[in-house]
C-alpha cells in the first residue's frame, strides 16, 4: 500500500508539474528590415524566421521558458559610396542568425477568448556567413568600370547578442504579435592581397510580424 502511495504520489507531482506548460512554433516576415553597416542604417530586401519556443505559466498570466530560431536575414540592398574618388557599389549577402533565448510573456487575460499579451526575449544570435560579396568600382568622371569582380578573399562574422520586445494577441491558440529584434555581429573583411577591406558592427533590426500556433500540456 506504502508503494501505491508513492507511486500515486510521484504522478500526480509530474501532473500537476506539466501543467501550465506551452510549445508554440512560429513563423514571421520582417518590416523595414536593416543593417547597420559602416555608420548610416542601410535597408535589407525581404527576410523571414522560423522558430519553435516552449514556455511554462510559473504565475498567474506570467509564462516563461526559451526558444530557437532560424533567421534568414535579406541581402543588403545595393549602395554606393564614394571612396578616394571612386564610386564603390556594394552588393552583400551579410549574414543568416540562429539565436537561442530566453523569453518571458505576460498575458492580460479577459471575459473574452482573445488574450492580449506582452513579451521579451534575450539571447545569443550564432551568425552564419552567406558568403555572397560582391564589389563594383568605377570612376565617376568617366563611368568607366574598373572592376566588377569579387573582390573579397574573406568575410568573416562573429556571433553576438539577440534581443526583442513585443506585443500581440491570442485567439483559442493562435497568435499574432508585432516585435522590435535585434542581432549584433561583428564583420570582418579582407581583399585577395591580404589587405583588410574593413571590420566593425553589422547589427541587423526590424520590425517583425509573426504567426504562431501553440499546443499546451
Amino acid at each position: 500500500m506504502k508503494k501505491v502511495l508513492i507511486i500515486l504520489g510521484i504522478l500526480a507531482s509530474v501532473t500537476a508539474f506539466s501543467e501550465g506548460n506551452k510549445v508554440e512554433v512560429r513563423v514571421g516576415g520582417d518590416i523595414m528590415p536593416q543593417f547597420s553597416v559602416d555608420g548610416p542604417e542601410k535597408d535589407a530586401e525581404f527576410s523571414y524566421e522560423l522558430g519553435v519556443e516552449y514556455r511554462r505559466e510559473v504565475m498567474p498570466n506570467f509564462e516563461i521558458g526559451g526558444g530557437i530560431a532560424y533567421q534568414d536575414h535579406g541581402k543588403l540592398q545595393k549602395y554606393t559610396e564614394n571612396v578616394s574618388g571612386m564610386n564603390v557599389e556594394s552588393t552583400l549577402d551579410l549574414y543568416d542568425s540562429v539565436p537561442l533565448y530566453l523569453t518571458a510573456r505576460y498575458n492580460f487575460k479577459n471575459a473574452t477568448e482573445v488574450t492580449p499579451y506582452v513579451k521579451a526575449s534575450l539571447g545569443y544570435s550564432f551568425n552564419v556567413n552567406d558568403g555572397d560579396h560582391k564589389i563594383k568600382i568605377s570612376d565617376p568622371r568617366t563611368g568607366a568600370t574598373i572592376t566588377d569582380d569579387d573582390l573579397l578573399k574573406s568575410f568573416d562574422v562573429d556571433n553576438g547578442w539577440y534581443y526583442s520586445v513585443g506585443a500581440g494577441v491570442e485567439y483559442k491558440g493562435f497568435t499574432v504579435d508585432l516585435a522590435y529584434q535585434v542581432n549584433t555581429a561583428d564583420v570582418h573583411a579582407t581583399y585577395w592581397d591580404g589587405d583588410s577591406a574593413g571590420s566593425g558592427s553589422a547589427d541587423y533590426s526590424r520590425m517583425t510580424l509573426g504567426l504562431g500556433y501553440n499546443f499546451g500540456f
